[in-house]
């Protein structure tokens, strides 16, 4: 934000202060998947929300890395809410056996079953009725489907090359670094790092406790020369969009 060249305005200009910004904290994982899976569900025990979220992920504290970016977007928050006559798919997940969801719900149906057929007997003794004459329905409780609806949060911003001649190495520097750390990086034949994951917080619009990188991509504007064997245009456009790796729960507004 104050020494980036997302914008022709001085370094040292106070305005820079006022533009809005996004803050994304960048954490390298510790452990796999499977033990990040195993870890958390062991924190469900202590009954703590946010000691919950906090330990989902396990990662390295003491080598995140810390950007700040101009925040130019319309679009903070979207989602959609779903009722369904299903289970969601991890309404369960890590609380009830499969076998006892598929018992409960015969157990559900043969009553429902038993109902209806009492309900056709009593249409069918009524005098002079050959049955129903319109359609029945009967009408069930809908389940909530617990998914990850949210919408990622999308970030974009130039990035000048004809401000300063130290922008160049800086802007080539910071798009390198920024793709190393969103790709996996082969530790040897058989084992692989995975890319970082994020804290994102823009300041009273949205929160998002634990994020991926959704999309990145990098584009050149405008006229381009060769610098260093390098090729240089007069401006990078860079867009990024992070994405909640979990269900953004009410209790996050409180973050803001």
């Amino acid at each position: 934000m104050k020494e980036g060249a997302w914008t022709t305005l001085s370094k040292n200009s106070p305005l820079r202060n006022e533009t809005p910004k996004v803050r994304v904290v960048a954490y390298p994982m510790r452990s796999t998947q499977l033990r990040a899976t195993i870890e958390g569900f062991a924190s469900v025990a202590k009954d703590d929300t946010k000691a919950f979220y906090k330990n989902l992920y396990p990662v390295k504290k003491s080598e995140k890395k810390v950007y700040v970016f101009p925040y130019f977007n319309n679009d903070f928050r979207s989602f959609s809410n779903e009722f369904a006559d299903t289970l969601s798919n991890i309404t369960d997940r890590g609380a009830v056996s499969v076998s006892q969801v598929v018992k409960n719900i015969g157990d559900e149906f043969a009553g429902g079953a038993a109902q209806v057929s009492e309900l056709i007997k009593n249409i069918k003794a009524i005098p002079g009725s050959g049955g129903p004459s319109t359609g029945t329905y009967i009408e069930t409780p809908k389940f909530y489907q617990f998914d990850n609806t949210d919408a990622a949060l999308s970030v974009s911003f130039p990035l000048l090359n004809t401000v300063d001649e130290k922008d160049i190495s800086q802007n080539q520097q910071f798009i390198e670094e920024f793709t190393k750390i969103n790709r996996p990086e082969r530790q040897n034949s058989i084992s692989m790092d995975f890319p970082h994951i994020y804290k994102v917080h823009v300041k009273g619009l949205r929160f998002i406790r634990w994020a991926y990188l959704d999309n990145l991509s990098f584009s050149m504007v405008g006229q381009r020369r060769l610098v260093g064997k390098k090729m240089v245009p007069e401006a990078y456009i860079c867009t990024m969009s992070f994405k909640s790796l979990t269900v953004e729960v009410a209790n996050f507004i409180d973050q803001l």
